[in-house]
């Protein structure tokens, strides 16, 4: 018999001991539960929303008719699949009261219309209690049709935004700009040619034979004795003295870059020798045209 009571002393003090863990639970939840306030919300329109909307929540900062102050902001960032909260702010109306100001942009689109939660938030207070905002439901619609009819503006695929064309007129202006100074680059390049060529026919005695001989037939300057003689008198301005057959190798040290042209040189002097001094016709055929324009091209790689 004693042991059966001690039994159900033990038993009993058991329950005792689970029925009191209970009502402290039970106490606890409730202490929580009293320290937590319903908040005073402005929730924004529940319909006739679309992607890239913003939704402004707005929860008045008060307990039990005093301003209360947030332990910390909510955090920015993605909430949900359809919504990002952006960074919160807090304002002030014209009574003095002070606003926590939420903003929910919808970042999806549905393909028909759909209903989109704001999730529910609890701002934990500077005082201990917290302010309960309820979640809200809105309505989120497509932007457009699942089958557009491809009419108009209704087409299958749609820019995000129209991007203004460019003005051409910068364009334009630069174009014009380019144009007259390449135009300008290029007559100055045609005026430098033209005068670089006029004073090398003015200064070198080679030139000014080519420039005489250049545009005549030459079968007609072959046998033309002017031709020769300007041949002749352009030898001897080169050297300075008058050019004989037998004074060849010493224009030839004076004036290298004629050194390629000896073999024509030493032909030149037999075909004229032949024609003034012999008066006998000339030894070879000599082209006195083609003669007279290499004379010119060594003349002007030499200048340059």
């Amino acid at each position: 018999m004693t042991q059966r009571a001690s039994a159900r002393e033990k038993g009993s003090e058991r329950g005792r001991a689970c029925v009191a863990i209970a009502l402290g639970l039970s106490m606890l939840c409730a202490c929580r539960l009293a320290n937590a306030d319903q908040a005073i919300v402005q929730q924004p329109p529940a319909f006739g929303h679309a992607i890239a909307d913003v939704l402004e929540q707005k929860v008045l900062l008060q307990e039990r008719g005093h301003r209360a102050e947030l332990v910390a902001l909510p955090s920015a960032g993605r909430i949900t699949p359809w919504l990002e909260r952006r960074p919160p702010s807090i304002s002030t109306d014209d009574e003095g009261r002070q606003w926590l100001v939420l903003h929910y942009q919808i970042v999806n689109a549905p393909q028909q219309l759909v209903s989109v939660t704001i999730p529910a938030t609890r701002l934990p207070l500077t005082s201990g209690a917290a302010l309960d905002v309820p979640d809200w439901a809105v309505t989120v619609a497509p932007l457009t049709l699942t089958d557009p009819p491809n009419r108009g503006l209704l087409t299958p695929l749609q820019a995000d935004r129209v991007i203004t064309a460019p003005s051409l007129a910068p364009i334009r202006r630069a174009l014009a700009i380019w144009a007259s100074a390449t135009f300008g680059v290029l007559i100055a390049w045609c005026a430098w040619a033209l005068w670089r060529d006029r004073r090398e026919f003015a200064r070198l005695p080679f030139a000014r034979v080519w420039r005489a001989l250049r545009r005549r037939d030459p079968a007609s300057v072959d046998d033309d004795a002017t031709a020769w003689r300007l041949l002749h008198d352009a030898l001897n301005s080169t050297a300075g003295r008058v050019i004989r057959a037998r004074s060849l190798p010493q224009l030839l040290r004076d004036a290298p870059h004629l050194q390629p042209l000896r073999p024509q040189l030493e032909a030149f002097f037999r075909c004229s020798s032949a024609r003034f001094f012999e008066n006998v016709p000339p030894p070879e055929r000599f082209s006195l045209r083609k003669f007279a324009e290499a004379l010119y091209r060594a003349e002007r790689r030499n200048q340059h």
